[in-house]
C-alpha cells in the first residue's frame, strides 16, 4: 500500500511535532511526500524527513517527495539536496 503525506506550507519548528507525529504513524511500503504547498523548509523538519527517509530505507521502504513547490527547491538546495537526492540516501555522503 501507500500513503501520501501532504507537507504543509510553513515547516518551521513548530511543526517538528505534527510532522514527526504522522511520519511515525506510516507503516506502508511506500510513501509519498506531498510538497506542492511547502513555502518555508527550516532545519529541524528537514532533519526529520532526513530521518524518516533513512530509517525506511534501511527497513526497505520507498520514499519519494512529490511535486516539490519552487520554494521547497530552493530550501533543499540551500542545504545540498535536490528533490531527487533527498529521497536518496546512498546519495547523501
Amino acid at each position: 500500500m501507500t500513503t501520501c503525506v501532504q507537507l504543509s506550507d510553513r515547516l518551521d519548528y513548530l511543526a517538528v511535532g505534527p510532522l514527526l507525529s504522522e511520519l511515525k504513524g506510516v507503516t506502508d511500503d511506500d510513501l509519498i511526500l506531498d510538497a506542492s504547498a511547502v513555502r518555508h523548509l527550516g532545519a529541524l523538519p528537514l532533519q526529520i524527513l532526513l530521518s524518516t527517509i533513512k530509517t525506511r530505507a534501511a527497513a526497505a521502504k520507498r520514499t519519494t517527495l512529490s511535486e516539490p513547490s519552487d520554494s521547497c527547491v530552493d530550501a533543499l538546495g540551500l542545504f545540498g539536496f535536490s528533490p531527487q537526492t533527498l529521497t536518496q540516501p546512498e546519495a547523501w555522503t
